[in-house]
C-alpha cells in the first residue's frame, strides 16, 4: 500500500451524496490508504488530528463552514505533515484561515478537488505544477505536429510554421488562491547576495557531506543551498519533513545532537507554510547553531 493519509470532512459534508465512495474508489486507484473522519464539531476534527499525526504522511481537510478556524489552522501547522485544503464549492468572496496553513487550496463544484488532492499526494507534487507542464509540453507536441501537414517546400521557405514564443504568464497578486486547474506560480526565491555571511560550516566535516545520516554539516548545508538560490524553498520544506520522519523514527543522527536536529528540521518542514516561513535571517541563524 502507498501513503497513508488522514481526510477530515467538516460540517455537513455527511449529507453530500457519494462522497465517500468516491474518495474510497479513487484513492484505490492511486493505491493510497486513508484514514477518513466526518465531523460537525471542530473539536472532533482536532482531536483526530492530534490521535493520527504519527500513523499518516499527509493531510486532506475540507474545512466546509470552518474555513475560517484558527483552532484547526494551528492544529494543522503544530502538526508539521503537509496538508491540502479542498472545498465541493467555490468559497467566492469568503477568506480561508486554515489555507495558511496547507500547501494548496482546491475549489470545485462537486467532488473534483477531492480527487486532485488524492491525485496529488500520489504524484508526490502537492502544488500540481509537474502535471501542468507536462499538459503544456503535450500541447507543444501537438502544435509541432499539426505545423508538418501539407506543408509545400519552396525555394528559401523552412519547412513548418515559425515556433511562437510564449508570453510570460503574469504574477499573482498578494493573497490570491488556488482554484481547481488554475496554475499560481511562486517567485523563483532571490540568490543571496555575495557579501552576505550565511554562516561558518561546522567544524570537522569534510566537504562530502553524507546523505546517510542527518548531521549539523548537512543541515547547514541545506539551509546554505536555500539561501544561494540552488534550492527553493518547497524543495527545502520537502527535504527537511523526509528527514524529519527519518530522525521520529529512530533513523542515525549525529551523536549527540538528535534533539537539535529534530527541532531544526521541524522548523524547516514548515517554513514554506506562508503563517510560519522562514526570514533569510532567520535561516542564517539556524545555520549558525549548527556550528555550535
Amino acid at each position: 500500500m502507498g501513503k497513508r493519509l488522514l481526510v477530515l470532512h467538516g460540517p455537513n459534508l455527511n449529507l453530500v451524496a457519494g462522497l465517500d465512495a468516491a474518495v474510497k474508489a479513487r484513492a484505490a486507484q492511486l493505491g493510497l490508504e486513508l484514514i477518513g473522519v466526518q465531523s460537525n464539531h471542530e473539536g472532533v476534527l482536532l482531536d483526530t488530528l492530534h490521535a493520527e499525526r504519527s500513523r499518516v504522511q499527509g493531510v486532506v481537510v475540507s474545512p466546509a463552514g470552518l474555513f475560517g478556524s484558527y483552532p484547526l489552522r494551528d492544529g494543522l501547522e503544530a502538526v508539521g505533515l503537509p496538508v491540502l485544503e479542498v472545498y465541493v464549492s467555490p468559497l467566492g468572496e469568503r477568506v480561508s484561515v486554515v489555507a495558511e496553513a496547507c500547501a494548496d487550496t482546491l475549489e470545485s463544484e462537486g467532488l473534483d478537488a477531492y480527487l486532485e488532492a488524492l491525485t496529488r499526494f500520489a504524484n508526490d507534487d502537492l502544488t500540481g505544477e509537474d502535471g501542468e507542464d507536462d499538459e503544456e509540453d503535450e500541447d507543444a507536441d501537438e502544435e509541432d505536429d499539426d505545423s508538418d501537414d501539407d506543408v509545400v517546400v519552396g525555394p528559401g521557405k523552412t519547412l513548418g510554421r515559425k515556433p511562437k514564443t510564449a508570453a510570460a504568464p503574469a504574477a499573482p497578486g498578494p493573497g490570491s488562491r488556488k482554484t481547481l486547474g488554475r496554475k499560481v506560480v511562486e517567485a523563483p526565491a532571490p540568490a543571496a547576495s555575495s557579501s552576505k555571511t550565511l554562516g561558518r560550516k561546522p567544524k570537522g566535516t569534510s566537504e562530502a557531506l553524507s546523505e546517510d545520516v542527518v548531521s549539523r554539516a548537512l543541515v547547514h548545508k541545506k539551509i546554505s543551498d536555500r539561501l544561494a538560490g540552488r534550492l527553493s524553498p518547497a524543495e527545502l520544506a520537502a527535504w527537511a519533513r523526509t528527514r524529519w520522519l527519518e530522525v521520529q523514527g529512530g533513523g542515525p543522527t549525529e551523536s549527540g545532537q538528535r534533539d537539535l536536529l529534530e527541532e531544526t528540521l521541524q522548523r524547516l518542514t514548515l517554513s514554506n507554510i506562508p503563517a510560519s516561513r522562514l526570514s533569510e535571517r532567520e535561516l542564517v541563524d539556524l545555520m549558525t547553531r549548527m556550528d555550535r
